[in-house]
């Protein structure tokens, strides 16, 4: 032995022997607890647990029974003793043996602290055996299996590199060192195996067998298994089959840490509080992940050298075989890690940061501040012809105020922070890995590659690179600007979007579906162009990292093989592969910069939302004094911060208000329309701001002082406790009786008093399913009075003692008003309760009110005690105000009231009918029509035929790059080559041996190199202008499609039938217009590129492969085979659990914004924390949709690449077997093979994220081919209708074919300009005939003629347009008070300012809008925020108008302007359009009456020349009517003149007069002034 290998000998000894110590050492430390959890079960000796539970839930006796370690340890114990008996065995026989060759120095000393080291094992394993707890001992198993892994290595290193030190031992110690080997591997995955706990259980649902089952099963994602082949089974999922995720997921468990962790300087620093510990898991997998990915290229790289250096014919030597050994080990642990990485990124950061962030957003809006404010507007006001015009504008694209306001004010933009920003947030801590990632490679590609290279080839290389990165970077920064510009326009579509779904009846009824459709396409049309914007750049940085690598390995190789005369294969082909990783390493930091900018910014933005104004306790609260009252009290509707307190210029206020209200008694607040009545209610709530004085409120019970599932008849009204029915009626998408419940405990008693009371008994009995019956979202299915008695009946059932109530009679029945006043009202159920009550009908209380309060000119006009007002003739003075209707009458507690005609008809049901259904999934594949519509609206088939070659192209010169090289590198002869290359090749390589011919050696070599450059040059540009060409037209494709797609969807969800819209809830049809086109916009493109590109790579590198030999073939093939039945499997569970995770996150959605709406009602009922719970569920469910997804995505991962690694190895058995093969062959093969499992992987997940992305296409396809209204029909002449003549010919309609009709044989005619009172007994059918009238129900036979004309036969636009309704709940939009009146700007301002004086919301007095009077905007009021002109008396600045400018704003859904003001507008609205029909459903309900009064006026004088419908719940309303329709049961009953039907003594119509209590005023309006006597 030479000096050489001696010092190599003593190395090698010393390096085991320091081995020996540091396994000897790792085991000692694994060993220390299980020797201390050993010593404390002997010293406290405990019968084991019959029961499991920890933070994730309970195990249940049966899981308990089920669960079992006794197999897995025995085995532990089995190998361990084996393990530690073969290892002493060895010892022995070492020390025993006296034969030659002597072993080396140490040899024996490192086998007795291996055997050391092998005891402590055995102490491990018999702890583990010996351990009564199940997560103790699964602990202790990774410990004992790092520890035998440990050992396992150093043994089996020791046997591959220095065998020839076990001569000593012969053969038998050689056998028991083997055994050892082998019994560490099995005790590794003995260890491994054990189970972590039973299966445990929370709130009646398995949790997630994550934390479950054992480590080896966590390590191969093998838990999932079970719900896939459920999932297979089924060919299915629900969420019933989804378990409950750990508790560190749970939303309750996040909203808690947060609170205790959360920084108060900092969301970010808070976030990182939290989730820090998992980012830097992540970063540290990354970095191992990233280290162990050159190991392939290392391994692959001695290979090469090895057959470079070896003689033709020879065969491959044991080292060789061992570095395939290794690249097999090596590439499974890089898989394992890669796999463990991604899915750490999903469970630890991904999943948990978004359901984070949506729970703490969803807490922060229940706590936030009520801001109800319009933006402020600059320039001229647009309507719906004019919007989107001037969006372009820079201001629209900066930061700043737009994004503040949005935030802060729209609901639709808090629910954005939940639906884009939060999703921007945790989409960036996916790939938050690739910055340690891309700079790990960096330096380990750089070092590579100047080991392989050199110094200058590398420079040069990276200076061609830096050539392109001014050109990248810029483009990257506009890229930026453009993608913040998109979602800046998305959140504008996303708002318009559901303002027209929020709105859409009164969009029908007016017929602006036209308008609106191409006012949110006018918003789609800048989507589209901002997307491509997007592409151009994108195009430019695609066609830059096109060029990138081509000009990388060019410049490097060409200048590497001009610099040392020429190439090698090894050098070659594994300098191309680290160029690839250092190209991905240089691309990923400028997107992943842009990407996290995006996030920063989202950040910033839920920042700022959560930073922003609670609602603060601006009421004293006092257990000792038991009324409400204030005290110099100064209120103003809530704004967002101190500075717009303070400035009073801009705010609607209420100054000097001194009150108390008698406590267990009836108060009355009443007023002129926008005097403040609502704004001192919401003070009572704490709802608004209180500049000066105080509030005095009694203390209510907090939530756990009420326990409320103990109360009982006897404790059941709370006297502080506070409810409340807003002006406008809230009501929930649940059952009728969980509506009126709210949350309460069931008490039948009181439940049957309270309907009875709130005269909803009848209504219940005509329903469905009775009281089990589903509500729409805003009870749609109930009529208006349905709605507010539902709501008044929630406040009565309630344990309040204080009812707030806001003119809850407007909307129903004078003889339902006097039957609430009653038995509700004054009746026993509210007996001692404190009611405090906004209405205009001071007469119709003023028997049972207590106290009474007129609000005027921005302060209290009178207040006190009803006797008192009464003695001073003040009471008189506030009832000339009002209407007769309804003064001083009672009925007795015998009179019946009849049910409301809702949507829903009374049928036989066993099971509760659903009136909103569940969201349908489709089952199993895509199917085929949904691509085949994709591919026509795409461009068509010869489009995708001339794509599909683009593909062909790219690819073919993908594989033509390697194989030059391999030509140039190769010993290639002519006969070596196949027919085509031969063909190919033959002319240009003869003329080249001719050149060379003629040439000095120096010179042939250079113009070889010239040739082989220049050949590689042309297939790099090949590769460069096909890839770019690739991305361009397959973008081109996605655009077409995705801009076809948008209008059929549009166009169908706004001219489908009201039905459907009412019963589909608004976020289910936003889902489908807004995130699924995100999908379809862009991912959906780039999963079609991908799917093409990575299939085609599989076929090359099978093409490839074969090139070694055609044997290839059915093992690529068999592998080929394997992959596809995986993918299957997959593709079958992943399926259904996508489109379970799409449906799940429209319910967040929906909830988020019914809670947004109805939050003043949730906050007055102190029902805030249910709601959140509630949201917390709904956050949860989708949680665990997606991380089923991503959890089975994993499993296909993992075992793909196990796959692919099999093929790898067989491959390159093949190229090592084959005596002939060169190393430039070898070289060709391997580095495709190489990417084989990672080919076919991508291959797969493409394939199923291009079917999972064509749900966004089959969901939005569902939707466009919905039924849509009668598109049909003639166009009528154009001054139709000219005189508005009406006739009803047998007339029967219903709302389903399988109800009963609601209108039977209806026949009457309307002669032109009569006014007609339509009335009758609630359920009679007045509302059926308004829709039939619009055709919003068709007939089923019958008809109805307007001037002559069959209107079944006109088109339905043209109909609805040329008639107008004014509904009892208007409807306006977000704009200006322009923008409502003249939405497509039709009239002057002197037209429009008119008809505002016309309804009386700008007093004759008062300037108009063109003059120089100042104005004040509404951005800060709510419900009564604005006063109309009459002259205060209080001190400070006047209150001033808002209607005296027509560019006033108006928030989304007039809610800063009051119920009253909204219904005036709407009538402003039709009288500026002067139709000749006019339908009127009670619109001035919620106008004071004085004003009503004076509208009437104004309507007699307005529409002198049209015919008007009044539907009417007061009837001295159309008791001077030229005549009144009389409907009973859906039909005609009586019809004439209110002369001929009072006289009518037995009549209908002179019954409900008789019933009205205002029978003297109706006898004196119909009969004349001079009627009197008899009846």
């Amino acid at each position: 032995m030479g000096e050489k290998e001696k010092k190599v000998e003593r190395m090698q000894q010393d390096a085991f022997f320091l081995a020996a110590v540091a396994t000897l050492a790792v085991s000692a430390l694994a060993a220390i607890p299980a020797i201390v959890a050993s010593v404390a079960r002997l010293q406290n000796a405990k019968p084991a647990n019959s029961k499991y539970e920890d933070e994730d839930g309970e195990a249940t006796s049966e899981t308990m029974a089920e669960f079992s370690t006794k197999y897995q340890r025995a085995h532990v114990l089995v190998w361990a003793a084996v393990g530690l008996g073969s290892q002493i065995a060895f010892s022995v026989i070492l020390d025993a043996s006296q034969s030659s060759p002597v072993p080396p120095e140490h040899f024996s000393l490192q086998n007795w602290l291996l055997t050391a080291a092998w005891g402590l094992l055995g102490v491990q394993a018999i702890a583990i055996a010996a351990s009564r707890d199940s997560v103790s001992a699964y602990y202790q198993g990774l410990r004992l299996a790092g520890s035998s892994l440990i050992i396992g290595s150093v043994l089996l290193a020791r046997l591959n590199v220095a065998q020839t030190w076990y001569d000593a031992a012969g053969r038998t110690g050689l056998i028991l060192c083997v055994v050892s080997s082998v019994a560490a591997a099995g005790l590794v995955l003995a260890s491994l195996l054990l189970p972590r706990r039973p299966d445990v259980f929370s709130k009646g649902r398995i949790v997630d067998r994550m934390f479950t089952t054992s480590a080896w099963s966590r390590l191969t994602f093998v838990w999932a298994t079970p719900l896939m082949l459920l999932a297979t089974e089924k060919g299915d999922l629900d969420l019933v089959d989804l378990p409950r995720p750990s508790h560190y997921l749970r939303p309750d468990y996040q909203s808690a840490e947060w609170k205790t962790r959360k920084n108060k300087d900092s969301f970010f620093k808070s976030m990182m509080r939290i989730y820090g510990w998992g980012v830097v898991k992540q970063w540290m997998t990354a970095a191992l992940n990233s280290s162990v990915s050159y190991l392939p290229w290392w391994i692959t790289l001695r290979l090469l050298e090895s057959l470079e250096s070896r003689r033709p014919g020879e065969t491959a030597g044991s080292r060789i075989w061992l570095f395939l050994v290794w690249l097999g080990l090596v590439k499974i642990a890089n898989s394992l890690i890669e796999s463990w990485l991604f899915w750490s990124q999903i469970n630890d950061l991904y999943v948990p940061i978004r359901s984070h962030l949506a729970a703490i957003v969803f807490e922060k809006a229940m706590r936030r501040k009520n801001v109800k404010g319009a933006n402020k507007t600059s320039g001229d006001d647009k309507g719906v012809a004019e919007q989107g015009k001037d969006d372009d504008d820079k201001s629209k694209d900066e930061e700043g105020a737009s994004d503040d306001t949005t935030g802060q004010k729209s609901r639709q933009a808090v629910i954005n922070l939940v639906g884009i920003d939060a999703k921007r947030v945790s989409d960036f801590s996916l790939y938050m890995f690739l910055f340690p990632t891309s700079i790990i490679q960096l330096i380990i590609s750089v070092w590579f590659l100047i080991s392989l290279l050199g110094w200058l080839p590398l420079v040069l290389g990276v200076l061609s690179v830096a050539a392109t990165l001014p050109i990248n970077f810029l483009f990257s920064k506009w890229t930026l600007l453009a993608d913040q510009k998109l979602m800046k326009i998305r959140d504008e579509k996303l708002e318009l979007v559901s303002e027209a779904l929020n709105g859409i009846r009164q969009v029908k009824f007016s017929a602006l579906e036209s308008g609106w459709e191409k006012r949110i396409l006018k918003v789609r049309e800048k989507e589209l162009a901002t997307i491509w914007q997007l592409f151009r750049y994108n195009l430019v940085v695609d066609s830059c990292w096109n060029i990138i690598p081509s000009a990388l390995a060019l410049t490097a190789l060409g200048s590497y093989a001009w610099i040392h005369g020429g190439l090698t294969a090894s050098v070659a082909f594994v300098s191309i592969g680290i160029l690839g990783t250092l190209d991905f390493a240089i691309a990923a930091l400028p997107g992943m910069i842009r990407y996290g900018i995006d996030a920063w910014v989202s950040l910033k933005r839920i920042e700022k939302f959560l930073d922003g104004p609670e609602i603060q306790s601006i009421r004293t609260f006092s257990s000792e004094r038991p009324d409400v009252a204030f005290k110099d009290a100064s209120l103003s509707w809530p704004v967002d911060s101190e500075e717009d307190k303070a400035d009073e210029s801009n705010q609607f206020i209420l100054r000097n208000v001194n009150l108390s209200f008698p406590p267990g008694e009836l108060s009355v607040i009443c007023g002129k329309t926008g005097s403040g009545k609502s704004l001192l209610l919401a003070a009572i709530l704490g709802e608004a701001e209180l500049l000066s004085g105080s509030i005095h409120v009694p203390q209510p019970p907090s939530i756990d002082e009420r326990q409320d599932h103990k109360a009982n008849p006897g404790n059941w009204v709370l006297p502080s406790s506070i409810a409340y029915v807003g002006q406008q009626p809230w009501i929930e998408n649940a059952t009728v009786r969980d509506n009126v419940l709210f949350g309460m405990p069931f008490d039948e008693e009181r439940y049957e008093r309270t309907l009875a009371a709130c005269a909803l008994k009848k209504d219940i009995g005509t329903l469905s399913d009775g009281d089990k019956t589903e509500l729409g979202i805003n009870g749609v299915n109930l009529s208006g009075g349905q709605k507010w008695r539902v709501t008044v009946a929630r406040a009565i059932y309630s344990r309040a003692g204080i009812l707030i109530l806001d003119d809850i009679f407007s909307a129903v029945d004078a003889h339902v008003s006097r039957h609430i006043l009653e038995q509700c009202l004054g009746g026993s159920i509210c007996k001692g309760r404190t009611i405090i009550i906004v209405t205009h009908h001071v007469g119709l209380v003023e028997k049972h009110a207590r106290f009474i309060v007129e609000l005027a000119d921005g302060g209290v006009q009178y207040s006190g005690l009803t006797e008192q007002l009464r003695e001073e003739r003040i009471l008189d003075e506030i009832k000339s105000f009002e209407s007769p209707v309804l003064k001083g009458s009672v009925v007795s507690s015998d009179t019946e009231v009849e049910p409301d005609g809702g949507l829903l008809k009374k049928q036989t049901s066993k099971v509760p009918a659903k009136f909103v259904e569940d969201e349908t999934r489709q089952k199993g594949a895509v199917k085929a029509r949904i691509y085949k519509i994709y591919l026509e609206r795409s461009g068509g088939f010869l489009y995708w035929a001339f794509l599909l070659f683009i593909f062909l192209t790219y690819q073919a010169s993908q594989l033509a790059q390697p194989w030059v090289i391999r030509l140039w590198t190769g010993r290639v002869e002519q006969s070596d080559l196949p027919a085509l290359f031969q063909q190919t090749l033959a002319p240009s390589t003869h003329y080249h041996h001719y050149q060379l011919g003629n040439q000095s050696s120096d010179d042939q070599q250079a113009q070889s190199i010239k040739f082989w450059l220049s050949v590689y040059a042309g297939t790099c540009l090949i590769s460069v202008i096909f890839g770019i060409a690739r991305y361009g037209f397959t973008f081109i494709a996605g655009y077409w499609a995705s801009r076809a797609m948008f209008e059929r969807i549009l166009f169908s969800v706004l001219r489908a039938p009201l039905r459907w819209t009412d019963t589909v809830p608004v976020g289910r049809i936003l889902n489908r217009l807004t995130a699924d086109f995100n999908s379809i916009d862009s991912d959906l493109v780039q999963m079609g590129e991908w799917f093409l590109a990575n299939w085609l790579q599989v076929i090359g590198i099978c093409a490839a492969s074969l090139f070694v030999s055609p044997f290839i073939a059915p093992i690529a093939a068999l592998c080929l085979g394997v992959c596809i039945w995986l993918a299957k499997v997959y593709l079958t569970a992943a399926r259904p659990a996508k489109r379970l995770d799409s449906t799940l996150k429209s319910p967040i959605f929906d909830l988020f914004g019914s809670a947004l709406t109805g939050l003043t009602t949730i906050r007055a009922f102190d029902r805030a924390g249910p709601y959140i719970q509630a949201m917390h569920t709904k956050v949860e469910e989708y949680s665990m949709g997606s991380l089923t997804l991503y959890l089975f995505n994993r499993w296909l991962a993992w075992n793909m690449s196990l796959a692919g690694i099999a093929f790898t190895v067989v491959v390159t058995i093949f190229v090592l077997a084959r005596p002939g093969l060169d190393a430039a062959l070898a070289g060709f093969v391997l580095s495709f093979t190489l990417q084989f499992s990672h080919a076919v992987l991508m291959s797969v997940r493409a394939s199923s994220m291009l079917e999972l992305e064509m749900n966004a296409v089959e969901r939005v396809i569902e939707y466009s081919e919905i039924e849509t209204e009668s598109l049909g029909g003639e166009k009528p002449p154009a001054a139709w209708p000219t005189q508005g003549r009406l006739e009803v010919n047998d007339l029967i309609v219903g709302y389903a074919p399988h109800l009963p009709p609601v209108l039977k044989s209806l026949s009457f005619q309307i002669n032109p300009a009569e006014r007609i009172g339509v009335v009758g007994r609630t359920g009679a059918g007045k509302s059926s005939l308004t829709l039939a009238l619009f055709r919003f129900i068709e007939p089923r036979s019958g008809s109805i003629y307007i001037d002559g004309l069959d209107i079944s036969k006109i088109n339905l636009s043209d109909l609805r347009s040329r008639l107008a309704i004014i509904p009892q709940d208007p409807v306006l939009f977000s704009g200006t008070i322009r923008s409502n009146l003249d939405p497509f700007n039709n009239y002057t301002d002197a037209e429009l300012s008119d008809s505002l004086r016309r309804v009386h919301l700008v007093a004759d007095s008062e300037p108009d809008s063109n003059s120089a009077a100042p104005v004040i905007e509404a951005s800060s009021s709510s419900s009564e925020d604005t006063a109309t002109n009459t002259p205060t008396s209080n001190d400070g600045p006047r209150n001033v108008n808002v209607f005296l400018d027509l560019s006033s704003p108006i928030s989304e859904g007039g809610q800063n302007l009051s119920q009253g003001q909204r219904q005036l507008l709407c009538l402003a609205r039709a009288i500026v359009s002067r139709p000749k029909i006019m339908v009127l459903d009670e619109a001035t309900s919620a106008v004071d009456m004085t004003t009503d009064a004076l509208i009437q006026c104004s309507i007699r004088e307005e529409f002198g020349g049209s015919t008007l419908l009044v539907i009417a719940h007061r009837l001295s309303t159309i008791a001077d009517f030229d005549r009144i329709l009389v409907l009973s049961d859906g039909e005609v009953v009586e019809f004439g003149t209110p002369r001929e039907l009072w006289e009518d003594d037995d009549g209908v119509f002179r019954s409900m007069c008789n019933e009205s209590g205002e029978k003297d005023k109706l006898r004196v309006t119909i009969l004349g002034e001079g009627a009197s006597g008899g009846e």
